[in-house]
């Protein structure tokens, strides 16, 4: 775009990132035209948003304070040989409680694979329970898993159903948990780890382990900030992790930045989301160590740190419309759904999961092509055997009488036998290249299926449709990218044009 200008300019711009190419997978996706000149104000989530998280460690730190709760409540001690399996569970999965079951269904809620514990469901089995049910109208029953921080717990209830299954005996002389109650357990004992210190203590205390740094964070909220777009911090974590976390991914990444506080115009720790959008508490404001000061006020002054709030009182101080507010998070009902539905704001979701998608797409392209083709194939295929047998119905129902008076003269038993011959054949030709293509296409996405995910595939995709997730994905995010510094690539005016038909990043180009 700038290779005509002379090389000084070229070379000033380019230091000033505005001559950057994104690599394929550092795209920002469009679900629906967003015009980033007329934002003047980004707000950010921390956790798994700016903070990225190791998820394997974090995993197994999830398990160790998990499973130690479990067995306090009279848990076998065989849960602490259970190890982290960072594939098994993904985001956009549902927790079958009645049957002890994980599952992954469609944008229409109908279920395309599915495990009892760790053994997958043959399809007679799924489609003995999942036939006629539309997962998410029963909400007692199931449970949604819709945060990274959700995927232990249903890694551990996977292990759980496991030993009630094959080991009920271990819970002796009480009864083992129902497959509900066992999920209940995990829940409640997950959350306390979360509530009680037990794993944030133990992160605070190495950060380091659990953290990485993306040395573009710092440069791509500079660039926001030099475009005169204004900055806000909006988190659920306490002062004291944010500020431990903050101080560590963004620690001496820019001069000209003393510390993270610096990147905001306003700070919001212990948020409460999704309640934020939607409540009236008022906001305590906080000293540089997290100390209480003053009485709590309705709305935050620009350049303070605060605890709790409300999104009205945050958008009266921003003195800007709803619509001129985007809001980047990972999560997406906390983040993307109640922002989305209660405040007007333009969301962004970041989706981890996306980089490893786009590369399976990218080295898999021909199998996916294969099986776009197959698909459509199979389709044609379908279509023309339902008219070859509705013609063949009306070809059984002729009579040599019928013929005779249509003028088929002596021999019309002998042409009617030829055509109903004619017919069987075309069809029995038809169902044989019809089952032919079936049996390729199984193999096909079974075998980019387990590029993905060896359990389920991609995260976007289930049924050869677009998943749960995916059609969450669509229907809440503005735009998407895998991580916040991939908007360093991305002019401050840039225009985003979403285009028609699946999600965007399944399109080429």
């Amino acid at each position: 775009m700038l290779s005509g200008l002379p090389f000084p300019i070229r070379k000033l711009l380019r230091d000033a990132d505005l001559e950057l190419e994104a690599p394929a997978t550092a795209r920002i996706f469009t679900n629906r035209d967003l015009a980033f000149e007329r934002i003047p104000v980004i707000g950010f989530d921390m956790d798994y948003t700016l903070a990225l998280y190791r998820q394997a460690a974090l995993e197994t730190l999830s398990l160790e304070c998990t499973v130690e709760k479990l067995l306090r409540r009279g848990y076998p001690a065989q849960l602490a040989k259970i190890g982290s399996d960072p594939e098994f569970a993904i985001r956009g999965l549902m927790v079958d409680k009645k049957y002890g079951n994980i599952v992954k269904m469609d944008r229409h809620g109908y279920v395309g694979r599915a495990y009892h514990g760790k053994r997958m469901l043959s399809r007679s089995e799924r489609k003995s329970l999942y036939r006629t049910q539309r997962l998410g109208s029963e909400y007692e029953r199931f449970a949604a898993v819709d945060t990274l921080f959700s995927l232990p717990e249903v890694n551990l209830y996977a292990e759980v159903v496991e030993l009630i299954d094959q080991a009920p005996g271990l819970w002796a002389p009480q009864r083992a948990p129902s497959y509900g109650e066992a999920w209940n357990d995990v829940r409640e004992c997950i959350d306390l780890s979360h509530q009680d210190g037990s794993i944030k203590d133990r992160i605070h205390a190495d950060i380091g382990r659990y953290f990485a740094i993306d040395p573009e964070l710092g440069p791509t909220l500079h660039k926001f900030r030099s475009a005169g777009k204004r900055l806000f911090l909006l988190t659920n974590s306490l002062y004291s992790y944010t500020d431990a976390v903050l101080s560590y991914v963004l620690s001496d990444q820019l001069a000209n930045y003393e510390s993270w506080h610096g990147y905001f115009d306003w700070i919001v720790v212990g948020a409460e989301k999704p309640r934020f959008f939607t409540g009236a508490r008022l906001f305590q404001e906080l000293d540089g160590a997290g100390a209480t000061v003053g009485e709590p006020v309705a709305e935050p002054r620009r350049g303070r740190i605060y605890l709790g709030g409300n999104q009205a009182g945050l958008q009266r101080a921003l003195g800007v419309a709803g619509d001129e507010v985007l809001y980047v998070g990972d999560h997406i009902y906390g983040d993307i759904v109640r922002s989305k539905k209660s405040s007007g704001w333009r969301t962004a979701l970041v989706v981890d999961d996306l980089e490893h998608d786009l590369e399976v797409r990218r080295s898999r392209r021909l199998l996916l092509d294969e099986i776009e083709h197959l698909s459509q194939l199979q389709i044609r295929l379908t279509d023309e055997i339902t008219g070859l047998r509705y013609l063949s119905r009306a070809v059984s129902k002729m009579t040599v009488e019928e013929l005779v008076r249509g003028g088929a003269g002596k021999d019309a038993e002998g042409l009617l036998e030829e055509a109903r011959a004619q017919v069987r054949q075309r069809v029995d030709r038809l169902r044989k290249y019809e089952e032919e293509t079936a049996q390729t296409l199984a193999r096909r996405i079974e075998e980019v299926d387990l590029s993905f995910n060896r359990y389920w595939g991609s995260v976007f995709a289930a049924r050869k449709d677009v998943s749960r997730f995916g059609a969450q994905v669509d229907s809440y995010a503005c735009i998407y990218t895998s991580r916040v510094t991939n908007f360093r690539f991305v002019s401050p005016v840039k225009y985003f044009h979403a285009p028609h038909g699946s999600l965007p990043h399944w399109q080429r180009g």
